[in-house]
């Protein structure tokens, strides 16, 4: 009898043991290279967590247009620590392209224009998300505000001048620096190269902020594909001289100013690890 007790303890032990073991077994995440088929795919799981981000893209404003580059940290699953520089150029809204009617070939050029104004934006921000993706074919809304440092570049204006060679009643073509005293309508014949005056550009420190609106609406789940719409500012330390002053009767009169206000696109490309 004692032996059969024996028995029937040793085989109710095995069993609890091998039960344990068994529930243990079916709690574990089954092997992707065992059951790939009945698990959700890295490239398609909207769950993953990525700590870094990387993206480029093109930027079109209402005062121009120009390129940025983004590089973001998660904080928390909802919350990124943006870093960005952009390059971008801002015109002024008085600027528009004209021809000398008088002169056959004449180039295009923009009248009253002193200096070209490009900018070089570096900030810091953050991003929260607003709404997440629900799966890899949905669409996850993010708000993003930035301020840092605006650097502006002036270069100086050349262009094409008909010029009179003394008491011969020819004509030849030189390049000068736009002179508003000096040039007018009768004599330009449009702008020179881009690349004139480059040596002799003038730097203008100021400040920068931006609010915008995104939508990444990529497929993959480690490639990046946003919309971006917002608003931004520059704000310069002084006046910046991007067209001639206006002669009046009564006083002259300064188009220029020390902000731009600019509503903005951007379209931008990247990646996340």
């Amino acid at each position: 009898m004692k032996c059969c007790f024996k028995i029937g303890f040793i085989l109710l032990v095995s069993s609890l043991f091998s039960e344990d073991v068994f529930c243990q077994d079916s709690l574990k995440v089954p092997s992707p290279a065992v059951s790939a088929g009945s698990l959700l795919a890295e490239t398609n799981d909207v769950g993953i967590f990525y700590e870094f981000e990387r993206t480029g893209g093109i930027i079109v404003h209402s005062s121009g247009f120009g390129l940025n580059y983004r590089s973001g940290k998660h904080m928390t699953g909802f919350r990124k620590r943006i870093f960005e520089i952009e390059l971008a150029n801002i015109k002024h809204p008085k600027e528009y392209k004209t021809y000398n009617p008088n002169i056959e070939g004449s180039k295009g050029y923009v009248f009253g224009k002193l200096n070209a104004l490009l900018v070089i934006r570096s900030s810091l921000g953050a991003q929260s998300v607003i709404t997440s993706k629900t799966d890899m074919g949905g669409v996850e809304l993010r708000y993003i505000f930035m301020v840092g440092t605006s650097l502006g570049l002036l270069k100086p204006v050349y262009l094409d001048i008909r010029e009179e060679i003394l008491n011969t009643g020819l004509y030849e073509t030189v390049v000068e620096k736009y002179d508003p005293k000096k040039h007018s309508t009768y004599n330009i014949l449009g702008k020179a190269p881009f690349l004139k005056g480059i040596d002799k550009l003038e730097v203008v420190p100021g400040g920068f902020a931006k609010f915008g609106l995104s939508a990444e609406y990529g497929k993959e789940a480690t490639k990046i594909k946003t919309l971006e719409v917002g608003m931004a500012i520059d704000l310069f330390y002084k006046v910046v001289p991007i067209m001639a002053v206006i002669k009046t009767v009564s006083d002259d009169y300064n188009p220029n100013k020390m902000f731009f206000f600019s509503f903005y696109l951007s379209i931008n490309y990247g990646r996340k690890w």
